[in-house]
């Protein structure tokens, strides 16, 4: 997915082998939010699958223009249309949940 940020365009993809989403711009790689994915547990809210998101990392080059929180809401998103229900050990990630209530019905 491209979108245009400040007149630059960044593309936002899933690597599912590498089990990360990653945004890149003028094709180098900038940004990468890492996940695990396993079964719902028995302590979990959800009966689907959980998706846990344990790091978010975007270029201090980069930093400042809301790339991270682009790439975060692209990660949820994308995650949710695959009906996952998510988790975080990531703070930036816990950050972007408390800001973007939204999400909390998909959250295990």
């Amino acid at each position: 997915m491209d979108l245009v940020i400040s007149d630059q365009t960044y593309t936002f993809a899933q690597d599912e082998a590498a089990a990360r989403f990653t945004v890149s711009h003028n094709g180098k790689s900038i940004g990468h939010v890492d996940y695990i994915d396993r079964e719902a547990g028995p302590d979990d809210t959800s009966e689907s699958a959980v998706r846990t998101f344990t790091h978010t990392e975007v270029s201090p080059a980069y930093g400042g223009r809301g790339i991270a929180a682009h790439l975060v809401r692209y990660a949820l998103e994308t995650s949710a249309e695959a009906d996952l229900a998510f988790r975080t050990t990531c703070s930036y990630v816990m950050d972007f949940f408390r800001k973007n209530p939204e999400f909390d019905e998909m959250r295990a």
